[in-house]
């Protein structure tokens, strides 16, 4: 790719080593050099300022420096960077420092392999657009967007060179005379003398997409004027008419770029980029996720039964439910001891006392006390003869009484007659006699 030095290629320009000569065209030079300071391989494009009268040199290289300045702060993957601007002082001649790409231009491919495959065509066009639409946003129009411009990298990926040249927008730097577009690839405006802007562009690109898809030329002329007029007058056939693989919205798309009028015409290369792509680009399917948490997790407030809280029940209102229902075990308890007192009684069963249990030795004269009665509860119970006695009623008496004793604790009733404390040592276990 790089050529054998002549004797027309610079030693050096400024301090860049210059290694050979990349391309030569109309406005000037691109070399491969060497940045010394860096260390590193660059494009070094020269710009011939001769072009203009001497009496404009030092505008035009103010301007162009500012243009440069400009370009230089694009930072894009599809992009060539711009890393410097210097003026050679020996030969006078102004120069851009580019970003060097390890790989062919678009224009050696297609002389090569004049039609690509569909999805290759798209894709290069693709990220051209993209590139375009990072200049228009920074408000760059390219000015020269041709094959010769495009880049293919050693893994295939786009870069688009000389944004140095373009055209920053409010900016007057327009060559009277020198037309600094390609013939092809030149909007009409531009053709007519008016001024670039971001649809001149989307002419141009529309123009390089109709070469891919087609491996045709939109305008062929053979002279710059016969490109110019054709370019003025003549429309193409649509791409799908000269290759039927193209699919229909595309064709239409690159229509739509090619139109004469600006007005008419796509409005930038993002426009166009979508338009591309179709409308599963301009609406998609799937709407991107912008949270992790699931939609259905986040979509709408749970039914009123979905959750159910525990109610809290006021202090008073427990303390009733505990003493109404201790109330009921108690009669539930006062039931029992009477079935039980009032069974028929066996003789086996008075005889038969439990062996833990050995009745006391008791006066017979004494009558047996009266049981005290129950704190206002049940009525006093009438002790049955000593004969009769039996230990399974008394001790759920006991129990009941305990039950008792606890329930007027919990419920804090006012006080009452003092109850008796305990019962005596013998209680239970028979009566004195």
């Amino acid at each position: 790719m790089t050529d054998p030095r002549p004797a027309s290629v610079p030693a050096r320009l400024g301090r860049y080593e210059v290694q050979g000569l990349l391309a030569r065209g109309g406005m000037g030079a691109v070399y491969k050099a060497r940045d010394p300071a860096l260390d590193r391989v660059v494009a070094v494009k020269t710009v011939q300022a001769i072009l203009l009268g001497t009496d404009q040199r030092e505008e035009f290289l103010e301007r162009f420096r500012r243009e440069a300045r400009a370009a230089g702060r694009l930072a894009h993957p599809h992009i060539v960077s711009v890393h410097d601007f210097g003026l050679d002082e020996p030969t006078a001649t102004p120069f851009i420092v580019m970003e060097y790409v390890a790989g062919v231009s678009l224009e050696t491919l297609l002389k090569e392999n004049p039609r690509l495959p569909v999805a290759q065509a798209l894709g290069i066009v693709e990220e051209v657009a993209s590139a375009l639409e990072e200049a228009h946003a920074h408000g760059i129009v390219h000015r020269d967007i041709k094959p010769a411009n495009v880049f293919l990298d050693e893994r295939g990926r786009v870069k688009v060179g000389d944004f140095g040249i373009a055209r920053l927008d409010g900016s007057d730097l327009t060559e009277a005379g020198v037309s600094l577009g390609t013939p092809g690839y030149t909007a009409p405006e531009i053709v007519r003398g008016g001024v670039a802007d971001a649809r001149s562009d989307v002419f141009a690109l529309g123009a390089l997409a109709y070469r891919l898809l087609t491996g045709e030329k939109p305008f062929r002329g053979v002279t710059r004027e016969t490109i110019a007029m054709d370019v003025l007058q003549w429309d193409p056939p649509p791409p799908k008419a000269v290759r039927s693989e193209v699919p229909d919205h595309v064709s239409a798309a690159v229509m739509r770029a090619l139109a004469k009028s600006p007005s008419e015409r796509t409005g930038g290369a993002a426009a166009f980029l979508q338009e591309l792509r179709g409308a599963s680009a301009a609406v998609p399917a799937t709407p991107p996720v912008r949270t992790t948490v699931p939609p259905s997790v986040v979509a709408t407030d749970p039914p009123p039964t979905a959750t159910v809280g525990a109610v809290p029940v006021p202090p008073r209102r427990r303390r009733a439910l505990t003493f109404a229902l201790i109330v009921l075990a108690f009669g539930a308890g006062i039931g029992a001891v009477w079935l039980l007192r009032n069974r028929p009684w066996s003789p086996e069963a008075a005889v038969a006392p439990p062996a833990a249990r050995p009745g006391p030795i008791a006066p017979s004269a004494a009558p047996a006390p009266a049981r005290p009665a129950v704190r206002q509860a049940p009525p006093a119970r009438t002790p049955a003869p000593a004969s009769a006695s039996d230990p399974a009623a008394d001790q759920v008496q006991d129990v009941l009484e305990k039950v008792w004793e606890e329930a007027r604790k919990q419920t804090n009733p006012p006080p009452a007659d003092p109850a008796p404390k305990g019962r005596g040592k013998g209680h239970g276990k028979g009566k004195k006699h």
